[in-house]
């Protein structure tokens, strides 16, 4: 039908020009003149339009024949209903997902870096996984990783769209938004081990003890109701006395929230720190941490230590209520998670970690070590 009415058109353009070259004939007046150029103007104009269209209709076809001849390439026709394409030596498979890139970080001399065995599952989990290695040791990685906020490697940072894959809505507690379109990968969560730290915990927040200028500082993520935590306080107690003048302490609380109790007494300690009582409060809590760990009265077993410490009980209740107290909890939290901690206690001699349950004895060696690098 539209090839027909294209003849219909053409036609009638003809017509109407030899009418008015007859009558220019005839007038030879220029009016006349002019208005025969724009007909044939207008019939070049559709006779191209004729081509055009010609062309959308059989594009697909076009390209089918071109690639016929030339023998490359394949065209979306060639590959709509296929599965497996062959191709220049390779072989093309049809994926209903969309590509996914990830970003992994890491560094030629990091001996324990262990990344391709991770891409291996990874791909076999997400087929259409497109990866690229950021060396942390060049000038570019190095900013990159900055910006990233990338404290570990092997680090593994996916693009968004992720989330659209079947392993994401598997495994979406292992990825972490980073509220700027990408995700990490909590590669720690599945026995993947850290390889290396780019930089060490902040020092900045937390519960405090030992001098502020002493030369080593230990960051230590704590569950103070962990039976790990409790049996730790004494080691850490211990080092404190010795390293008066060499160490300072700084303790984030890291409760397990679905615990009973655990984020109750992580509120309390901080609250106990602000006046000043956390290693007398802490020995209390070590005393009874059965009973503290199960009571469903808790307050009651505060107002007992408020009055053997000689705290002030209206504001050690009102700060255990104040949201500032949650967020820094959380905050502990969150920071953990980015530094791949994933037992608690962990305590950070400078950027060493020690994981879990230790002994007097290694925690001293980790302290002579770093005094005596100078680090």
């Amino acid at each position: 039908m539209t090839t027909e009415k294209q003849d219909v058109s053409s036609q009638t353009v003809e017509q109407n020009a030899q009418i008015v070259q007859e009558t220019c004939d005839n007038t030879a007046t220029e009016a006349c003149m002019e208005k025969n150029d724009q007909l044939r103007k207008q019939k070049k104009n559709c006779f191209a339009l004729i081509i055009l269209l010609g062309g959308f209709a059989c594009g697909s076809l076009f390209i089918d024949v071109v690639q016929l001849f030339a023998q490359k390439g394949f065209s979306a026709r060639a590959i709509k209903d296929a599965q497996v394409v062959e191709y220049d030596g390779a072989t093309w498979v049809r994926y209903d997902d969309p590509k996914i890139t990830v970003d992994v970080y890491d560094a030629d001399d990091c001996t324990d870096c262990v990344t391709d065995e991770v891409l291996v599952r990874l791909r076999s989990y997400i087929p259409t996984l497109e990866a690229h290695r950021i060396d942390v040791r060049t000038e570019e990685g190095r900013q990159i990783a900055q910006q990233e906020q990338i404290v570990h490697i092997p680090a593994f940072v996916f693009s968004k769209n992720v989330d659209e894959s079947d392993f994401y809505q598997q495994a979406a507690i292992l990825f972490r938004d980073n509220g700027e379109g990408k995700y990490f990968f909590d590669t720690p969560s599945v026995g993947v081990p850290i390889g290396e730290y780019l930089e060490k915990p902040s020092a900045d927040s937390g519960v405090q003890f030992g001098k502020t200028d002493a030369p080593i500082t230990i960051v230590a993520y704590e569950n103070p109701i962990s039976d790990e935590s409790r049996m730790m306080f004494p080691i850490i107690d211990k080092i404190s006395s010795e390293f008066t003048d060499q160490v300072r302490f700084v303790i984030k609380v890291h409760p397990e929230k679905e615990q009973k109790n655990s984020m109750q007494l992580a509120q309390a300690i901080i609250c106990a720190s602000e006046q000043g009582k956390y290693q007398e409060f802490m020995k209390l809590v070590n005393t009874e941490h059965r009973t503290i760990a199960s009571t469903d009265k808790l307050d009651e077993k505060f107002n007992v230590y408020i009055a053997k410490l000689g705290m002030e009980g209206d504001q050690f209740h009102a700060c255990t209520k104040e949201d500032r107290v949650a967020d820094l909890i959380e905050q502990n939290i969150q920071e953990a998670i980015r530094f791949g901690v994933v037992v608690a206690p962990t305590y950070f001699v400078g950027q060493n970690p020690v994981v879990g349950v230790t002994t007097y004895e290694t925690l001293k060696a980790q302290i002579e070590e770093l005094r005596s690098s100078g680090e």
